[in-house]
């Protein structure tokens, strides 16, 4: 009997979740022990500019969202026959949404290895690409199993959790840059000037990084709430 080398589609929903929380983690850990970041709260793109956490923070990322994308092509297909049976524009969403997060998927990738300090509109447009469309994806997905019957609660306040941390860091932003606008520096001056260990960090902008830290573990925890959509099936 031949071996079996396909791989769980569940075994690898934990592993992509496992190294994103494990990257952001130590990233964070090595960044300020390190002095070279802010302990509190770092904007998530500020911390691997420098130190060995510069090597691991893109490619740990990279391989993370990889991982994410070919689960899409997974979750597209299981999500199908439920789309089918229950009609209407659902097939259509069905199809649309996997385009939309195997393309922010991969804005992803480009977003964790092209960094702010660096390429400050590259990364600053591709990040907002990959938080949107990971949240529609995720938002699509609950509606669609409680739509067929499969209701998750934590999955619902984790959807919830997360649209509300994207709306507040947006608000939030825009008020860090109408200070910085009345302290006399542009209102794009954040894009081009990334906060360093050393800035005065203003409430605001504490508040946007916590908000985006809070966004992104919500999506790790309702994307862990699907393993048993995945239970047995293999690539």
């Amino acid at each position: 009997m031949a071996e079996d080398t396909s791989i769980g589609a569940q075994r690898l929903l934990e592993f992509s979740v496992g190294l994103g929380v494990l990257t952001l983690v130590a990233t964070y850990i090595i960044s300020t022990i390190g002095g070279r970041v802010a302990p509190f709260i770092p904007i998530i793109s500020e911390m691997p500019f420098a130190g060995p956490e510069s090597n691991f923070y893109g490619p740990g990322l990279a391989i993370s969202i990889f991982s994410f994308i070919l689960l899409a092509q997974v979750f597209h297909r299981i999500f199908t026959p439920l789309a089918r049976e229950l009609g209407g524009n659902y097939e259509s969403w069905n199809d649309l949404i996997r385009i939309i997060v195997t393309f922010g998927g991969m804005c992803g990738i480009i977003a964790v290895n092209f960094h702010w300090i660096d390429y400050p509109i590259l990364h600053g447009v591709t990040a907002g690409i990959v938080f949107t469309s990971f949240l529609v994806w995720g938002t699509f997905a609950w509606h669609l199993l409680q739509k067929s019957g499969r209701s998750h609660n934590v999955r619902k306040y984790a959807v919830y959790s997360g649209w509300l941390f994207y709306i507040l860091m947006i608000i939030f932003s825009g008020l860090d840059s109408q200070e910085l606008i009345a302290e006399g520096k542009g209102p794009f001056y954040r894009l081009d000037n990334p906060p360093s260990v050393d800035d005065a960090r203003s409430l605001y902008l504490n508040l946007t990084a916590f908000c985006e830290w809070g966004m992104v573990f919500s999506f790790y925890v309702g994307a862990l709430t699907f393993r048993q959509e995945l239970e047995g099936v293999r690539f």
